[in-house]
């Protein structure tokens, strides 16, 4: 029992070393570009990204799995929200998206239907129409390169659909990759980056 409580001990110690050692603030800079994450000692981190016409800043907290950093926002947001009805043909579909605000957006759409194909729609504003298609699913890229998660409809004659797109970037259960004092951070697409931040 003695020698199992030693080994716990052992294993709880090297943890909080290895947790405490990746505090600080990481960073990445080019001429045009800015992202930085700090990585408090109470779990808590602060992001920032700045480029020409887009800066943010985002809180949250964050959790260490061997080399996998997981970040979730704090306070936490819905990155869509959509409500489904049925109106006019089964076989069209109306997707109406705008953002929190209630403002129509441009973006593009990616649509999943039900033999497993997909089409994309580039340059949408307001309303994507679809007709002669049986749609299963979809995803939403604003212009910022957001990238909502894959919906899937609830609703088995669902056809119009009314989607609130959140254009601040959440990060939500968000794997980042940590080595030494490196960090390998993914883009607001959800694809991991060819560069790294740096302590």
């Amino acid at each position: 029992m003695k020698i199992g409580l030693n080994i716990f001990a052992v294993v709880m110690t090297s943890l909080l070393v290895n947790s405490e050692g990746v505090i600080g603030k990481y960073s990445y800079e080019t001429a045009h570009y800015y992202e930085s994450i700090e990585l408090k000692i109470n779990n808590r981190f602060i992001y920032l990204s700045k480029q020409e016409f887009l800066n943010s800043e985002i809180e949250g907290n964050y959790n260490i799995h061997g080399d996998s950093l997981i970040l979730d926002s704090h306070p936490q947001r819905d990155k869509i929200i959509v409500k489904e009805f049925n109106k006019g043909s089964e076989n069209n579909c109306t997707i109406e998206v705008t953002n929190k605000m209630g403002q129509a957006i441009h973006y593009k759409i990616n649509l999943i239907l039900t033999d497993g194909s997909e089409i994309e729609l580039i340059d949408q504003f307001e309303k994507s129409k679809i007709k002669n298609q049986k749609v299963k699913g979809f995803y939403i890229v604003d212009t910022k390169g957001l990238k909502s998660p894959l919906y899937y409809k609830k609703g088995e004659f669902s056809n119009y659909f009314i989607v609130a797109f959140e254009q601040n970037r959440i990060f939500e259960n968000e794997v980042w990759y940590i080595h030494n004092n490196e960090i390998r951070p993914r883009g607001s697409n959800g694809e991991l980056q060819k560069y790294f931040l740096r302590k």
